[in-house]
């Protein structure tokens, strides 16, 4: 069964995209918002090809993160940017990711954890300061100890080497097989985590496609309304080891506990009064199921 659960951090913890977002907007005004989610993808793409190099002490800090955001704009068609305009753009992205903050589900995720006692980690790729500073920001030594947080640069490996999640199991006290490790980023954190012997959750919440012969997660799911939903689940059965059997072509427990995470995100949403419930169900796909069980309960 899983006893234990570590997360990366970018775009898992928090909604990375929103601090992206706000920079571009406001360096390069003529950017085309429609562009935003393609852009996004391949600035993460030119984050992780880019990394290597600096952690190999070929390339310079400075230069990597001007190179990641030169590429990105030139595969979307846009002009080549000086060093000064990529610089002047890392100077607002950090000045956002000073506001970056831990979304609802994902603190609700970790209180949950936190009052059961299981035990939660976090490796990240990244520079040290950087990403330590984010974690911070984030609130989230309230939820995992400092000797259970890794940031690839100050190990001298990162994901997807499997290496990483070797060193982390150890430093954690944590055994691989009943270990859950979530993440955005397929062959970052998935890849990574299942080389290591580590049990895999996908958080495709960006809607990213793989191939068929690729698959190799324990569980997907593709919201962060999904999340408590799932990690409830995992951690309130009494015995849930199949659950994660690879042999199990569907798991419908897991996959109610999920649904179970959307009831919720459309109950918030009711309570607001704002919508009704029509509208929450359109919003959230929701189940006849579903909509039936908060008729019951008395939302209109």
């Amino acid at each position: 069964m899983i006893n234990a659960i570590v997360f990366d951090v970018d775009d898992t913890i928090y909604d990375q995209q929103a601090p992206f977002r706000r920079a571009i907007s406001r360096v390069f005004p003529d950017f085309d918002m429609a562009d935003m989610n393609k852009a996004y993808i391949r600035y993460r793409h030119y984050s992780d090809l880019g990394f290597p190099k600096v952690i190999a002490g070929e390339w310079e800090i400075e230069y990597f993160r001007f190179y990641r955001t030169n590429e990105t704009l030139k595969d979307l068609g846009y002009p080549e940017i000086s060093r000064a305009t990529g610089d002047y753009f890392q100077e607002i992205y950090e000045y956002e990711l000073e506001n970056i903050t831990m979304l609802d589900e994902m603190r609700l995720t970790l209180d949950f954890l936190k009052k059961r006692n299981i035990p939660v980690g976090v490796i990240t790729n990244g520079p040290t300061e950087h990403q330590l500073k984010k974690i911070r920001k984030l609130g989230l030594y309230d939820y995992v100890e400092p000797s259970h947080v890794i940031v690839s640069q100050a190990t001298g490996f990162q994901k997807p080497e499997k290496e990483i999640f070797n060193l982390a199991a150890q430093q954690f006290g944590m055994n691989p097989e009943t270990t859950l490790y979530v993440g955005d980023s397929y062959d970052n954190d998935v890849m990574g985590g299942h080389n290591g012997g580590w049990k895999t959750m996908w958080f495709n919440h960006r809607g990213r496609s793989i191939s068929q012969k690729k698959k190799v997660h324990d569980v997907e799911i593709d919201s962060f309304e999904q999340l408590f939903g799932a990690v409830k689940v995992l951690f309130d059965l009494p015995d849930n080891k199949y659950i994660m059997d690879s042999n199990d072509k569907a798991n419908p427990v897991l996959e109610l506990g999920v649904k179970a995470g959307l009831n919720l995100a459309a109950e918030r949403l009711l309570a607001t009064k704002a919508f009704d419930l029509k509208t929450v169900s359109t919003m959230l796909e929701l189940s006849k199921k579903q909509v039936e069980f908060l008729t019951l309960k008395g939302y209109k």
